[in-house]
Protein backbone atom coordinates (compact mmCIF):
# COMPACT_ATOMS: atom_id res chain seq x y z
CA UNK A 1 0.00 0.00 0.00
CA UNK A 2 0.84 3.52 -1.17
CA UNK A 3 1.80 6.16 1.45
CA UNK A 4 2.14 9.83 1.20
CA UNK A 5 3.91 11.19 4.32
CA UNK A 6 2.79 15.20 4.94
CA UNK A 7 3.75 17.70 2.92
CA UNK A 8 6.79 20.06 4.01
CA UNK A 9 6.04 23.35 5.37
CA UNK A 10 7.71 26.34 4.46
CA UNK A 11 8.88 28.35 6.69
CA UNK A 12 7.90 32.18 6.91
CA UNK A 13 8.91 34.99 6.10
CA UNK A 14 11.13 33.33 2.85
CA UNK A 15 12.77 36.45 2.50
CA UNK A 16 15.11 35.55 6.34
CA UNK A 17 15.69 32.18 4.80
CA UNK A 18 19.34 31.73 4.11
CA UNK A 19 19.82 30.75 0.40
CA UNK A 20 21.35 27.53 1.48
CA UNK A 21 17.60 26.66 3.28
CA UNK A 22 16.17 28.43 0.57
CA UNK A 23 17.17 25.94 -1.79
CA UNK A 24 16.72 23.17 0.60
CA UNK A 25 13.30 23.86 1.04
CA UNK A 26 12.63 23.79 -2.58
CA UNK A 27 14.36 20.41 -3.01
CA UNK A 28 12.39 19.07 -0.89
CA UNK A 29 9.25 20.71 -2.08
CA UNK A 30 10.39 18.99 -5.22
CA UNK A 31 11.04 15.70 -3.83
CA UNK A 32 7.26 15.90 -2.21
CA UNK A 33 5.95 16.55 -5.90
CA UNK A 34 8.00 13.59 -6.68
CA UNK A 35 6.89 11.19 -4.18
CA UNK A 36 2.86 12.48 -4.79
CA UNK A 37 3.25 12.02 -8.68
CA UNK A 38 4.62 8.35 -8.21
CA UNK A 39 1.47 7.92 -5.79
CA UNK A 40 -0.77 9.11 -8.41
CA UNK A 41 0.51 6.93 -11.23
CA UNK A 42 -0.46 4.11 -9.36
CA UNK A 43 -3.51 5.11 -9.47
CA UNK A 44 -3.61 5.88 -12.82
CA UNK A 45 -2.38 2.24 -13.63
CA UNK A 46 -5.69 1.24 -11.68
CA UNK A 47 -7.61 3.33 -13.46
CA UNK A 48 -5.84 2.65 -16.85
CA UNK A 49 -6.63 -1.36 -15.91
CA UNK A 50 -10.21 -0.92 -15.27
CA UNK A 51 -10.30 0.91 -18.75
CA UNK A 52 -12.32 3.89 -16.70
CA UNK A 53 -12.00 6.34 -19.16
CA UNK A 54 -14.17 4.31 -21.48
CA UNK A 55 -17.18 4.42 -19.25
CA UNK A 56 -16.59 8.04 -19.20
CA UNK A 57 -16.90 8.41 -23.11
CA UNK A 58 -13.47 9.53 -23.28
CA UNK A 59 -11.22 8.35 -26.24
CA UNK A 60 -7.93 7.65 -24.16
CA UNK A 61 -6.95 7.37 -21.18
CA UNK A 62 -4.71 10.56 -21.60
CA UNK A 63 -7.76 12.56 -22.33
CA UNK A 64 -9.30 11.79 -19.44
CA UNK A 65 -6.27 12.71 -16.75
CA UNK A 66 -6.24 15.51 -18.69
CA UNK A 67 -10.23 16.33 -18.19
CA UNK A 68 -10.07 14.62 -14.46
CA UNK A 69 -6.88 16.18 -12.67
CA UNK A 70 -7.36 19.06 -14.99
CA UNK A 71 -3.70 19.38 -16.37
CA UNK A 72 -2.51 20.01 -19.96
CA UNK A 73 -1.93 17.35 -21.85
CA UNK A 74 1.55 17.05 -22.37
CA UNK A 75 1.39 16.58 -18.39
CA UNK A 76 -1.64 13.66 -19.05
CA UNK A 77 0.32 12.09 -21.56
CA UNK A 78 3.88 12.10 -19.26
CA UNK A 79 1.51 10.37 -16.58
CA UNK A 80 0.43 7.92 -18.50
CA UNK A 81 2.83 6.85 -20.48
CA UNK A 82 5.23 6.59 -17.37
CA UNK A 83 2.73 4.94 -14.94
CA UNK A 84 2.30 1.94 -17.39
CA UNK A 85 6.03 1.71 -18.56
CA UNK A 86 6.93 1.57 -14.06
CA UNK A 87 4.98 -1.73 -13.90
CA UNK A 88 7.79 -3.52 -15.77
CA UNK A 89 10.36 -1.15 -13.39
CA UNK A 90 10.41 -1.86 -10.11
CA UNK A 91 13.66 -0.55 -9.06
CA UNK A 92 12.46 2.57 -11.06
CA UNK A 93 9.11 2.19 -9.47
CA UNK A 94 10.63 2.96 -5.61
CA UNK A 95 13.27 5.26 -6.36
CA UNK A 96 10.31 7.61 -7.81
CA UNK A 97 8.36 6.74 -4.53
CA UNK A 98 11.11 7.54 -2.16
CA UNK A 99 11.32 10.82 -3.78
CA UNK A 100 15.16 10.68 -4.55
CA UNK A 101 14.33 11.83 -8.16
CA UNK A 102 12.13 14.35 -9.82
CA UNK A 103 9.30 13.19 -11.64
CA UNK A 104 11.07 14.38 -14.35
CA UNK A 105 13.68 12.33 -14.24
CA UNK A 106 11.61 9.59 -13.84
CA UNK A 107 9.94 9.82 -16.81
CA UNK A 108 12.58 10.17 -18.89
CA UNK A 109 14.48 6.61 -17.34
CA UNK A 110 11.05 5.08 -18.43
CA UNK A 111 11.06 6.31 -21.80
CA UNK A 112 15.12 5.21 -21.83
CA UNK A 113 14.13 1.35 -20.64
CA UNK A 114 14.50 -1.09 -23.69
CA UNK A 115 12.32 -4.05 -23.33
CA UNK A 116 13.27 -6.47 -20.71
CA UNK A 117 16.84 -3.91 -19.52
CA UNK A 118 17.75 -4.72 -16.05
CA UNK A 119 16.23 -1.05 -14.53
CA UNK A 120 18.70 -1.66 -11.61
CA UNK A 121 21.40 -0.43 -13.81
CA UNK A 122 19.25 2.07 -15.70
CA UNK A 123 18.84 3.84 -11.51
CA UNK A 124 22.33 4.10 -11.46
CA UNK A 125 23.40 4.89 -14.69
CA UNK A 126 20.25 8.07 -15.04
CA UNK A 127 22.52 10.26 -12.36
CA UNK A 128 25.20 10.29 -14.79
CA UNK A 129 22.84 12.59 -17.24
CA UNK A 130 20.72 15.82 -17.05
CA UNK A 131 17.30 15.57 -17.49
CA UNK A 132 17.22 16.91 -20.68
CA UNK A 133 20.07 14.40 -21.59
CA UNK A 134 18.11 11.46 -20.88
CA UNK A 135 15.67 12.86 -23.11
CA UNK A 136 17.75 13.32 -26.02
CA UNK A 137 19.30 9.65 -25.23
CA UNK A 138 15.61 8.35 -25.38
CA UNK A 139 15.16 9.88 -28.88
CA UNK A 140 18.54 8.64 -29.91
CA UNK A 141 17.11 5.26 -29.14
CA UNK A 142 13.82 5.52 -30.54
CA UNK A 143 13.13 3.35 -33.74
CA UNK A 144 12.58 5.62 -36.90
CA UNK A 145 11.35 3.36 -39.62
CA UNK A 146 11.03 3.73 -43.24
CA UNK A 147 7.19 4.53 -42.80
CA UNK A 148 8.02 6.80 -40.05
CA UNK A 149 10.01 9.03 -42.45
CA UNK A 150 7.38 8.85 -45.38
CA UNK A 151 5.16 10.24 -43.08
CA UNK A 152 6.75 13.22 -41.55
CA UNK A 153 7.63 14.16 -45.53
CA UNK A 154 3.79 13.40 -46.23
CA UNK A 155 2.85 16.02 -43.40
CA UNK A 156 5.08 18.52 -44.02
CA UNK A 157 3.49 22.52 -44.27
CA UNK A 158 3.70 26.14 -43.49
CA UNK A 159 0.59 28.02 -42.95
CA UNK A 160 0.91 31.56 -43.26
CA UNK A 161 -1.98 33.55 -41.71
CA UNK A 162 -2.72 37.02 -41.37
CA UNK A 163 -4.85 38.79 -38.97
CA UNK A 164 -8.17 40.55 -40.41
CA UNK A 165 -6.23 43.53 -41.47
CA UNK A 166 -3.31 41.59 -42.44
CA UNK A 167 -0.77 43.98 -39.95
CA UNK A 168 0.40 41.28 -38.52
CA UNK A 169 0.95 37.40 -39.28
CA UNK A 170 1.34 33.97 -37.53
CA UNK A 171 3.22 31.32 -38.89
CA UNK A 172 2.95 27.84 -38.66
CA UNK A 173 4.67 24.45 -40.01
CA UNK A 174 5.53 20.71 -39.38
CA UNK A 175 8.81 19.97 -41.38
CA UNK A 176 10.24 17.12 -41.69
CA UNK A 177 13.31 16.23 -39.23
CA UNK A 178 16.10 17.04 -41.85
CA UNK A 179 14.32 20.10 -43.83
CA UNK A 180 13.28 21.38 -40.17
CA UNK A 181 17.51 21.02 -39.00
CA UNK A 182 18.05 23.11 -41.78
CA UNK A 183 15.66 25.95 -41.27
CA UNK A 184 16.90 25.72 -37.48
CA UNK A 185 20.69 26.31 -39.15
CA UNK A 186 19.44 28.94 -41.64
CA UNK A 187 17.72 31.12 -38.74
CA UNK A 188 20.84 30.85 -36.59
CA UNK A 189 23.43 31.92 -39.68
CA UNK A 190 21.43 34.96 -40.40
CA UNK A 191 20.89 35.82 -36.52
CA UNK A 192 24.17 35.99 -36.02
CA UNK A 193 24.93 38.19 -39.06
CA UNK A 194 22.22 40.63 -37.88
CA UNK A 195 23.07 43.10 -34.88
CA UNK A 196 22.31 42.25 -31.36
CA UNK A 197 22.21 45.77 -29.67
CA UNK A 198 19.26 44.89 -27.55
CA UNK A 199 19.23 41.42 -25.54
CA UNK A 200 16.18 39.81 -27.20
CA UNK A 201 14.87 36.42 -27.20
CA UNK A 202 15.86 34.22 -29.62
CA UNK A 203 12.66 33.66 -30.88
CA UNK A 204 12.41 37.35 -31.54
CA UNK A 205 15.95 36.71 -33.45
CA UNK A 206 14.60 33.87 -35.71
CA UNK A 207 11.51 36.65 -36.74
CA UNK A 208 14.15 39.10 -38.01
CA UNK A 209 16.15 36.27 -39.67
CA UNK A 210 13.07 35.12 -41.70
CA UNK A 211 12.40 37.95 -42.30
CA UNK A 212 15.79 38.41 -43.57
CA UNK A 213 16.15 35.64 -45.45
CA UNK A 214 12.95 36.45 -47.50
CA UNK A 215 13.88 39.62 -48.74
CA UNK A 216 17.16 37.67 -49.30
CA UNK A 217 15.17 35.36 -51.76
CA UNK A 218 13.02 38.48 -53.53
CA UNK A 219 15.80 40.25 -53.97
CA UNK A 220 17.84 37.74 -55.26
CA UNK A 221 21.05 38.76 -53.18
CA UNK A 222 22.42 38.04 -50.12
CA UNK A 223 22.77 41.80 -48.66
CA UNK A 224 25.79 42.24 -48.91
CA UNK A 225 25.60 44.29 -51.87
CA UNK A 226 24.96 48.27 -51.44
CA UNK A 227 22.62 48.23 -53.96
CA UNK A 228 19.80 46.90 -51.73
CA UNK A 229 16.16 46.14 -53.40
CA UNK A 230 13.96 48.97 -53.60
CA UNK A 231 10.75 47.65 -54.59
CA UNK A 232 7.60 49.15 -56.30
CA UNK A 233 5.06 49.59 -53.53
CA UNK A 234 1.56 50.62 -54.46
CA UNK A 235 0.21 52.64 -51.36
CA UNK A 236 -3.70 53.87 -50.76
CA UNK A 237 -5.07 55.98 -48.55
CA UNK A 238 -8.70 56.76 -47.94
CA UNK A 239 -8.13 60.44 -47.50
CA UNK A 240 -11.76 60.59 -44.85
CA UNK A 241 -9.77 58.00 -42.68
CA UNK A 242 -6.38 58.87 -42.63
CA UNK A 243 -6.24 62.29 -42.49
CA UNK A 244 -7.89 63.11 -38.74
CA UNK A 245 -5.72 59.56 -37.41
CA UNK A 246 -2.69 61.06 -38.82
CA UNK A 247 -1.91 58.29 -41.36
CA UNK A 248 -3.13 55.59 -38.29
CA UNK A 249 -5.97 54.34 -40.11
CA UNK A 250 -7.31 54.46 -43.75
CA UNK A 251 -3.51 53.41 -45.53
CA UNK A 252 -2.78 50.10 -46.71
CA UNK A 253 -0.56 48.51 -49.87
CA UNK A 254 -1.49 46.70 -52.54
CA UNK A 255 -2.15 43.37 -52.14
CA UNK A 256 -4.23 43.80 -48.63
CA UNK A 257 -2.11 44.65 -45.44
CA UNK A 258 -3.15 47.88 -43.40
CA UNK A 259 -0.23 49.91 -42.42
CA UNK A 260 0.63 52.45 -39.86
CA UNK A 261 3.03 55.48 -39.58
CA UNK A 262 6.08 53.16 -38.77
CA UNK A 263 5.68 51.38 -42.13
CA UNK A 264 4.98 54.52 -43.85
CA UNK A 265 7.94 56.05 -42.81
CA UNK A 266 10.38 52.64 -44.07
CA UNK A 267 8.64 52.88 -47.15
CA UNK A 268 8.82 56.51 -47.49
CA UNK A 269 12.84 56.27 -46.61
CA UNK A 270 13.94 53.53 -49.44
CA UNK A 271 10.99 52.21 -51.74
CA UNK A 272 9.86 53.19 -54.64
CA UNK A 273 6.17 54.08 -54.48
CA UNK A 274 2.92 54.84 -56.00
CA UNK A 275 0.06 57.00 -53.81
CA UNK A 276 -3.24 56.58 -54.80
CA UNK A 277 -5.66 58.57 -52.34
CA UNK A 278 -9.46 58.48 -52.68
CA UNK A 279 -12.76 60.10 -51.50
CA UNK A 280 -15.04 57.73 -48.90
CA UNK A 281 -17.09 57.09 -51.98
CA UNK A 282 -14.27 55.67 -53.76
CA UNK A 283 -13.68 58.69 -56.09
CA UNK A 284 -9.86 58.88 -56.81
CA UNK A 285 -8.56 62.47 -55.64
CA UNK A 286 -4.58 62.02 -56.38
CA UNK A 287 -3.24 59.26 -58.64
CA UNK A 288 0.58 60.18 -57.11
CA UNK A 289 3.17 59.64 -59.93
CA UNK A 290 5.75 56.31 -59.61
CA UNK A 291 8.51 58.32 -57.33
CA UNK A 292 11.80 56.69 -55.30
CA UNK A 293 11.97 59.19 -52.43
CA UNK A 294 15.52 59.36 -52.46
CA UNK A 295 17.13 59.81 -55.99
CA UNK A 296 19.34 56.48 -57.00
CA UNK A 297 22.18 59.16 -57.91
CA UNK A 298 22.01 60.53 -53.95
CA UNK A 299 21.52 57.11 -52.65
CA UNK A 300 24.87 55.76 -54.27
CA UNK A 301 26.90 59.03 -53.02
CA UNK A 302 25.36 58.53 -49.60
CA UNK A 303 26.45 54.65 -49.48
CA UNK A 304 30.10 55.32 -50.69
CA UNK A 305 30.55 58.48 -48.46
CA UNK A 306 29.22 56.98 -45.73
CA UNK A 307 31.18 53.57 -46.62
CA UNK A 308 28.88 51.18 -44.22
CA UNK A 309 26.57 51.62 -41.50
CA UNK A 310 26.76 55.00 -39.25
CA UNK A 311 25.53 53.73 -35.94
CA UNK A 312 28.34 53.41 -33.46
CA UNK A 313 29.63 49.75 -33.27
CA UNK A 314 27.92 48.63 -36.18
CA UNK A 315 30.00 46.36 -38.83
CA UNK A 316 27.27 45.22 -40.64
CA UNK A 317 27.11 45.55 -44.06
CA UNK A 318 23.54 43.96 -44.84
CA UNK A 319 21.61 45.55 -46.86
CA UNK A 320 22.49 48.77 -46.65
CA UNK A 321 19.81 51.42 -46.82
CA UNK A 322 19.75 55.54 -46.55
CA UNK A 323 17.77 56.94 -43.59
CA UNK A 324 16.12 60.02 -43.05
CA UNK A 325 17.40 60.84 -39.73
CA UNK A 326 14.45 64.18 -39.74
CA UNK A 327 11.73 61.65 -41.43
CA UNK A 328 10.03 62.66 -44.51
CA UNK A 329 6.97 62.92 -43.07
CA UNK A 330 7.97 65.12 -40.24
CA UNK A 331 9.80 67.62 -43.00
CA UNK A 332 13.28 66.12 -42.90
CA UNK A 333 15.02 67.17 -46.36
CA UNK A 334 15.57 64.70 -48.54
CA UNK A 335 19.36 66.00 -49.17
CA UNK A 336 22.49 64.35 -48.21
CA UNK A 337 23.11 65.83 -45.25
CA UNK A 338 19.65 64.59 -43.27
CA UNK A 339 20.63 60.96 -45.21
CA UNK A 340 22.83 58.49 -42.83
CA UNK A 341 23.61 54.95 -44.35
CA UNK A 342 21.92 52.20 -42.02
CA UNK A 343 22.18 48.16 -42.35
CA UNK A 344 18.81 46.53 -42.54
CA UNK A 345 18.40 45.51 -38.80
CA UNK A 346 19.19 49.27 -37.51
CA UNK A 347 16.86 50.48 -40.13
CA UNK A 348 13.99 48.36 -40.05
CA UNK A 349 14.31 46.79 -36.47
CA UNK A 350 15.50 49.51 -34.08
CA UNK A 351 14.01 52.51 -35.86
CA UNK A 352 11.17 51.86 -37.75
CA UNK A 353 10.27 48.95 -35.76
CA UNK A 354 11.30 49.39 -32.64
CA UNK A 355 10.77 53.58 -32.63
CA UNK A 356 14.69 54.42 -31.74
CA UNK A 357 15.89 57.75 -32.66
CA UNK A 358 19.12 58.98 -34.47
CA UNK A 359 21.02 61.68 -31.99
CA UNK A 360 21.31 64.23 -35.04
CA UNK A 361 24.20 66.23 -33.11
CA UNK A 362 25.93 62.90 -32.61
CA UNK A 363 29.08 62.30 -34.76
CA UNK A 364 28.71 61.26 -38.61
CA UNK A 365 30.64 58.19 -38.41
CA UNK A 366 29.43 56.89 -35.06
CA UNK A 367 25.45 57.76 -34.85
CA UNK A 368 23.58 57.14 -31.44
CA UNK A 369 20.54 56.06 -30.98
CA UNK A 370 17.75 57.19 -28.78
CA UNK A 371 14.99 55.37 -27.13
CA UNK A 372 11.45 55.84 -28.36
CA UNK A 373 9.85 58.90 -26.96
CA UNK A 374 6.95 56.59 -25.71
CA UNK A 375 8.18 52.78 -25.39
CA UNK A 376 5.91 50.29 -26.52
CA UNK A 377 4.15 48.51 -23.81
CA UNK A 378 6.47 45.38 -22.56
CA UNK A 379 9.48 46.85 -23.46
Amino acid sequence: MDTISNPITVEYPVDELSTDALEQQMINAEAMIGRMRAAQMVLIREADRRQTHTADGCRTMTEWVTGRLDVHSDTARKLVTTARRLEALPNVTATAHDGTVSFDRVWAVAKTAGPGEDDTTLVDDCWRYGVDALSRLTARRHRLTRDDEQAAFRDRYVIAQPNLDQSSWRVYATLPGLAGRSLVDALDAKADQLPNDMPEARTTRYADALWAISLDSLAGSDGSSTESATPLLSVFMDAGDAAPASGEAGVWIDGGPRVGVNTLEAILCDGAIEVTARTTDGTPLDMGRRSRVIPPRLRRFVLARDDGCTIAGCTSRYRLQAHHMIPWSQGGATDATNLTTLCWYHHHVMIHGRGFRIEPESPPQRRRLLPPIHAPPGR
